[in-house]
């Protein structure tokens, strides 16, 4: 039987294929891998005068509570960063001092979410007496 020989074009063409494969499959576990340079903590809770907001990123549970004797109930602002429309979204705590309520956000895993706690009263969010912003992640 006589011995097949390779011809150079066909050798260069096997390495630059193998080649090929192995950038495709070096930048696909990078893509896989790769996340964000910072990561946010699973839980935060952003404060207000009037009581707090406090967003659990294993349950996805926002619990908004009414910390003060104050006449003032308790306004969220939320940015959620796994919707088209990313926000702002509100939710409140009208039933008073001591009270609190719990939305459930039913988030997927890795997504990001801004929380601003701010006192209510009427119905009407009183924006320039909010806390500083939050930011939150659900774990993956």
């Amino acid at each position: 039987m006589r011995r097949r020989r390779w011809s150079a074009g066909l050798s260069v063409k096997r390495t630059v294929t193998w080649l090929a494969v192995m950038v495709a499959a070096t930048a696909t576990s990078m893509a896989v891998t790769a996340g964000p340079s910072f990561a946010y903590p699973t839980t935060a809770e952003a404060t207000s005068s009037a009581g707090y907001g406090y967003f659990n990123g294993e349950t996805q549970i926002l619990a908004i509570h009414d910390s003060h004797k104050d006449g003032y109930g308790v306004g969220i602002i939320y940015y959620r960063y796994d919707l088209a429309h990313t926000g702002p979204y509100y939710a409140w705590n009208r039933e008073g001092n001591g009270t609190t309520t719990y939305l459930y956000l039913n988030m997927p895993s890795g997504t990001e979410i801004k929380i601003y706690a701010c006192p209510e009263q009427g119905g009407l969010i009183i924006e320039n007496k909010c806390g500083a912003r939050v930011f939150a992640s659900v774990p993956i």
